[in-house]
């Protein structure tokens, strides 16, 4: 499949308070790093060209990397590539750096989150919206500690709403199909996708989200990070 993946990897983990001594993707989560999974499915799914945004820890990532590529992985050769930021651009500044490797459309994940997706059915999901911006979104039981969506029957964003918000809620999986005409727009220089470009987008073209049924799995907290390795892999037994 010739449409590129880029996995955001370039945070510096400030949330987990020093937990690990790795990039937060690259975390061990049942005996491996927590990216190989995203791996693993990706390559299951069909896609091949991966790239590693990366910034802290990017010498981990290419080492990563090049041991990867010299392994199958589900019985594939992954075409697995890093693009270093040299300063901290964020997740937008990040995306503006792939813009070179994307034709019309990429799918974006962040590194650090898992759900059950399979990105083919994103990116026709997509197509059908005419290659509108389109986000995965995920049940939660307890949504207070994310910000949440509110979505219309339809399943068009209405608003991106800020922590706080207890309760079952749609929060944002950190999985993304975004065409180049959205990439063109994010300028250059340090920028959020989540808290600056979507809002910015949402203001004036649609936002649509791509509604699954989980499991959501996040490490970017050191009780998150606990819970998952509790959890994980998805479908195995529930650990004490």
């Amino acid at each position: 499949m010739e449409i590129p993946v880029f996995i955001l990897a370039g945070g510096r983990g400030e949330r987990l308070g020093g937990v690990g001594d790795r990039p937060k993707p690259l975390l061990e989560v049942a005996g491996r790093p927590f990216v190989a999974y995203l791996l693993e499915a990706l390559a299951r799914q069909g896609f091949r060209r991966i790239f590693f945004l990366t910034g802290h820890g990017g010498e981990v990532f290419e080492r990563f990397a090049q041991e990867t590529r010299a392994a199958s992985v589900a019985g594939a050769e992954l075409d697995l590539r890093c693009i270093r930021e040299e300063t901290p651009l964020g997740t937008g500044g990040a995306l503006r750096g792939a813009l070179p490797h994307v034709e019309r459309a990429a799918l974006v994940l962040n590194g650090d989150t898992y759900c059950d997706l399979d990105g083919r059915d994103l990116l026709r999901f997509q197509g059908e919206h005419e290659g509108a911006l389109c986000l995965t979104a995920a049940p939660v039981e307890e949504a207070a500690d994310y910000g949440t969506l509110t979505l219309d029957a339809a399943g068009r964003v209405q608003a991106f709403r800020e922590k706080g918000a207890g309760g079952p809620g749609w929060v944002n999986a950190g999985a993304y199909a975004l065409s180049r005409s959205f990439l063109e727009t994010v300028p250059p220089g340090p920028s959020s996708l989540e808290c600056n470009l979507l809002p910015a987008w949402l203001s004036r073209e649609p936002v649509w989200a791509f509604r699954i049924a989980g499991p959501f799995h996040d490490i970017g907290t050191p009780e998150r990070l606990a819970r998952t390795r509790r959890d994980f892999p998805p479908g195995a037994p529930r650990r004490p």
